[in-house]
């Protein structure tokens, strides 16, 4: 697994629609779950978890070189990605 935070909900969802773009999938199918409904960090960043073989993909490693060496998006630890995923939301 590979995890990661974003800089906003706009790199997330445009980077969610590319991807079900070039992978033909239609709402109410999608390669990620949409932001609204995704994991965030205490600051309000979502995190995400992927499957390596997800990261691989062309159109995926693609976008995810973008969105790494831009900044718009940081790869994280498994633990950093836990310790958001298992706080109680109450």
């Amino acid at each position: 697994m590979r995890y990661f935070r974003t800089a906003s909900d706009d790199v997330y969802e445009q980077s969610r629609a590319t991807l079900d773009t070039a992978w033909g999938h239609v709402w109410p199918i999608t390669c990620i779950e949409p932001a609204a409904s995704a994991p965030r960090d205490a600051g309000g960043m979502i995190v995400l978890a992927v499957n390596d073989e997800f990261c691989e993909y062309p159109a995926a490693a693609q976008m995810l070189a973008y969105v790494l060496a831009g900044g718009a998006a940081v790869e994280i630890t498994e633990t950093e990605y836990r310790v958001v995923v298992q706080q109680d939301p109450d």
